[in-house]
């Protein structure tokens, strides 16, 4: 697969096509309104904090480009590990 960059991840997080065809059908990758918030969150931070509720897989595959696109190490805090 490609190395995917930070614009292909977020049309990729908004169900759209990527440029370099990073998605896959068998992998959930698009964000509701509060995964998105905790995506955004994430990236700012610089991990990404789940919820005591748990979330989908879809947030975790979606900052995992994040951080390749960055070349930043993949945190996730509070969930079980990837």
């Amino acid at each position: 697969m490609p190395k995917p960059n930070k614009d292909d991840v977020e049309r990729l997080s908004r169900g759209q096509p990527t440029r370099a065809k990073i998605g896959s059908r068998r992998i959930g990758h698009r964000l509701t309104q509060k995964e998105r918030q905790l995506f955004e969150a994430a990236q700012r931070n610089g991990f990404l904090k789940i919820p005591v509720t748990g979330i989908r897989p879809n947030v975790m595959n979606v900052y995992r480009l994040w951080c390749v696109a960055e070349g930043r190490e993949f945190i996730v805090k509070g969930g079980p590990e990837p």
